[in-house]
């Protein structure tokens, strides 16, 4: 079969299907440029939202550094003074040193012990002996 000539368009049915594309085209560009920009507003948003957070978490672990430093600093004054008490009860006296000391006072407190004078242990120590002797049978 013989090929048939192709038909022979108008000029004016050239423009306008030329037209047609074009609003086609610019419909379809128009498209794109709104969704361009859509996405161009997402990414905005989403990169001042990142940037905000990002300043949250540097000021959190701001915070979190000086709370870390102060506690370090006072777990070092805690020791010290651990230190300064454990060094304060090493040269402290301990309590059987101070019972001693209160039986100590006990013996030799005046109020508490009786002492006796030479002649009165000697006059006992006579009168001992002669009960001893006359139990005995023995006088002097």
């Amino acid at each position: 079969m013989p090929k048939k000539a192709p038909a022979r368009l108008t000029i004016r049915e050239i423009l306008t299907e030329l037209v047609e594309r074009t609003n086609s085209n610019m419909r379809r560009l128009r498209i794109l440029e709104q969704k361009s920009e859509v996405a161009t507003s997402r990414i905005t948003t989403l990169e001042e939202a990142l940037l905000e957070q990002t300043k949250q978490v540097k000021k959190m672990v701001e915070i979190l550094e000086k709370a870390i430093i102060d506690e370090s600093e006072r777990i070092i004054k805690i020791e010290g003074t651990i230190k300064d008490i454990v060094d304060r009860l090493k040269k402290s006296v301990s309590m059987t040193k101070i019972k001693e000391l209160e039986t100590l006072l006990e013996i030799y407190s005046p109020l508490k012990s009786k002492f006796m004078i030479r002649e009165e242990v000697e006059r006992l120590l006579d009168e001992r002996l002669k009960s001893y002797w006359s139990k005995k049978g023995v006088s002097e």
